[in-house]
């Protein structure tokens, strides 16, 4: 049987994981739909024509009323550790939108209370689940070139005019939080390991509409290897597919790769293979269905259904987590911040 779920936030981008990412996810059946908003609520009924008797001003009402097993939360991220704790509290699996939560302290809250309960708890880190960045830790993992020393990441995007990103241009962070926690995740998942210190700078450029800085750059160190980030929200340069433009310097040779295309096209999705001693080749790419949030949420219906922790648990994302309140700390102060100082 497909897992019952509690859809929980219904703003635009709650609306478009109804529309567009769990309707491809045939293991898991929506049974209720929550917004705290009213109008919110019912601009959702409509658009999505939702029956009005399963939508629900709260989370504790959808569960009274419907058998469900799980709750995926797209809130604004404030709420998502306070919805989480109370649909764990309720016997419900959770997956919930990244960012996780505001700081590893309060994400830890929704960790504890999900192994408390044997609940699956999961973090939908969705770019993780695309073609080139699977196939990029396969490569590393399996030593064909070599150990790996150095990692750069470009990301270059102009958002300044894109419909629904003006609720980001308040946030105190917009690039840290809301966007270098998918190249930080990619990180730890390419190379296999967790980061040991992070250095970060921040800025606003004039022309930014952004309140917090909009342009930064990272130095993120591993054992025997560092990674150096360069992101912004209102480039005027050439743009770069949503998961940057990486390359990956090994004893053996380099890797570039580049990911996640507009509205989450595949065909961006490109590995090349350097060696030294070899002609360059283009990797042919294994598929990945379904991808992106959608594989996300497949994963998480397959977590719930076998019983096994996620790759994105909460529990291991909260060591993406500390990577992104690492970069904000050390944006603020100027210091190298140690990732276990974040992870306190």
């Amino acid at each position: 049987m497909p897992l019952r779920i509690v859809h929980v936030g219904l703003g635009g981008w709650g609306r478009d994981w109804a529309t567009h990412v769990v309707p491809q996810v045939k293991e898991v059946e929506p049974v209720a739909w929550v917004d705290a908003d009213k109008s919110t609520l019912a601009a959702a009924q409509k658009s999505l024509r939702l029956p009005v008797d399963r939508c629900y001003p709260t989370l504790a009402a959808a569960v009274e009323a419907v058998a469900a097993d799980a709750v995926l939360i797209t809130t604004q991220i404030g709420a998502h550790v306070p919805v989480a704790v109370e649909a764990l509290e309720a016997g419900k699996h959770v997956l919930v939108e990244k960012p996780f939560a505001p700081s590893v302290a309060e994400a830890r809250q929704a960790v504890e209370a999900a192994e408390a309960r044997g609940l699956v708890l999961m973090v939908s880190q969705n770019y993780r689940f695309f073609p080139a960045p699977r196939a990029v830790a396969d490569l590393i993992a399996n030593g064909e070139l070599g150990a790996v020393g150095a990692i750069t990441v470009d990301f270059r995007r102009n958002v300044t005019h894109l419909p629904g990103r003006e609720r980001h241009f308040a946030l105190a962070h917009p690039l840290l939080v809301d966007m270098a926690i998918h190249h930080f995740d990619q990180m730890r998942l390419i190379l296999g390991r967790d980061p040991r210190s992070m250095s970060c700078q921040t800025w606003n450029p004039p022309w930014s509409p952004f309140a917090g800085d909009a342009t930064g750059t990272a130095t993120v160190a591993f054992d025997g290897a560092a990674a150096s980030w360069r992101g912004s929200w209102i480039s005027p340069g050439e743009q770069t597919a949503w998961a940057g433009k990486w390359r990956v310097e090994c004893a053996g040779g380099e890797i570039r790769w580049t990911s996640r295309g507009e509205f989450g096209d595949l065909s961006v999705d490109r590995v090349e293979v350097r060696p030294l001693d070899a002609p360059a080749r283009t990797l042919k790419l294994p598929p990945v269905r379904p991808h992106g949030r959608a594989g996300a949420l497949n994963a998480f219906a397959t977590a719930v259904q076998s019983g096994k922790e996620p790759e994105t648990s909460g529990r291991d994302n909260l060591k993406s987590l500390a990577m992104v309140e690492a970069a904000v700390a050390s944006a603020a102060t100027g210091r190298v911040v140690p990732l276990s100082a974040a992870e306190s």
